[in-house]
């Protein structure tokens, strides 16, 4: 059986992060309202994040495509080593959806079923820090329910922010010198990417 190439897949989203990136510079010079320039601050958040859980659900079945053994273990089955991917996705999916409720939730999980094979073990804790703040201002922005503002509250009060400020806003603003909220964001997103490919065997 073919195995998934989680390499291929890593280099398809620093690819997406790029372009990304790209489009924020070019926002941040091309366009003059500021109110313009912060909603699409604001949609690039979301599309990140959705790139990101994207990527992370794909990299989880993938491993899970390569070695099984974990997850046959834990099950007390005897799994063939290497299941197709629909096999895997099936596996998570038959009563809803893989959701990832933050980097430490992935972590665990992979860690649950995938064993040593786990490719997010060595995401440090500030970089998945970081992505699960950028998760908590695309989760307010998207929807806006009373959890999410509460969320998007504690990412405004670690930033030493008192007032809600609009979404667009906090990620236009630039924290470190020239580098915005949201490009540092991105960064981060390439560094947990960055951890995933140098796990892979």
């Amino acid at each position: 059986m073919r195995k998934a190439d989680l390499e291929k897949r890593c280099h398809r989203f620093n690819a997406v992060l790029d372009r990304l990136t790209d489009r924020t510079d070019r926002i941040g010079k091309q366009i003059r309202r500021k109110g313009d320039r912060r909603w699409c601050y604001e949609m690039l958040a979301v599309s990140a994040v959705t790139a990101w859980s994207d990527f992370t659900e794909d990299i989880f079945y993938m491993s899970l495509n390569r070695d099984s053994s974990a997850f046959s273990k834990r099950l007390g089955l005897t799994l063939p080593k290497n299941l197709t991917l629909p096999m895997c996705e099936a596996l998570f999916t038959t009563r809803g959806f893989l959701d990832f409720r933050s980097v430490g939730d992935l972590r665990g999980t992979a860690r649950k079923f995938l064993g040593d094979s786990n490719p997010f073990a060595t995401i440090s804790s500030p970089t998945g820090q970081a992505i699960d703040r950028l998760a908590a201002v695309r989760n307010y922005i998207v929807h806006g329910s009373r959890v999410a503002r509460a969320a998007y509250r504690m990412v405004l009060e670690q930033a030493g922010l008192k007032n809600l400020v609009a979404p667009g806003r906090f990620l236009a603003a630039k924290e470190s010198g020239h580098k915005t909220r949201l490009a540092a964001y991105i960064d981060a997103l390439h560094s947990g990417a960055g951890a995933v490919y140098n796990s892979i065997d």
